[in-house]
């Protein structure tokens, strides 16, 4: 078989999510995540709400899916923002029962999801330094990490299409990486947040 540029454009998308999927599944073990300490779960209330964030959840899953498809399919810059919002949503009522069931990353979670208030002039540089890679954020244990990211992947996902509104093939390919790899993050979540 030949090599083309066509073949690399059908491989490496593939490949970049392997690569991603393994990075993010390997920040925490199985002992780490049955390790973490959660508040327990004790009235209807808590349960009927952790309930919702599970259909919340799968819900994101399913309106990530249909973004990375979106995108690829050429979708315009409204459509995709408008994807983008849903899932920066959909993740909020989830960070929420995150930061109820994982108390010590309340004030990690609280300042990831106060970056919607910057998302219209915060560069992506900036973006990437203070919110993907914690620079402005509090120190927190591992398990706080999977949660934020629900939030600030599609929060990039605005910040890109802000910047290049024509989403040139670069820019559509960032859009799918991000969250292609915020998909591998959901499962961490699930155990974390609604187990």
């Amino acid at each position: 078989m030949r090599f083309t540029w066509k073949l690399c454009l059908i491989v490496f998308p593939s490949f970049l999510f392997i690569i991603q999927f393994v990075t993010a599944s390997s920040t925490m073990t199985n002992e780490e995540l049955m390790g973490v300490e959660k508040t327990i779960v004790d009235s209807d209330e808590v349960r009927q709400q952790l309930q919702k964030s599970a259909v919340l959840l799968a819900n994101y899953e399913i309106e990530a899916k249909k973004l990375v498809r979106m995108t690829k399919s050429g979708a315009d810059e409204q459509a995709i923002n408008t994807q983008a919002s849903k899932l920066l949503d959909l993740s909020e009522v989830v960070i929420d029962s995150a930061r109820f069931r994982l108390p010590q990353c309340d004030e990690y979670l609280a300042k990831s999801t106060a970056l919607r208030g910057s998302l219209s002039d915060i560069s992506h540089e900036t973006l990437e330094k203070d919110y993907h890679h914690d620079g402005a954020l509090p120190e927190a244990p591992a398990e706080c990490y999977h949660a934020k990211d629900l939030f600030v992947h599609p929060a990039t996902v605005l910040v890109l299409t802000r910047d290049d509104p024509k989403l040139a093939s670069e820019t559509r390919n960032s859009i799918t990486a991000e969250i292609t790899e915020v998909l591998a993050h959901t499962e961490f979540v699930r155990q974390l947040v609604l187990y």
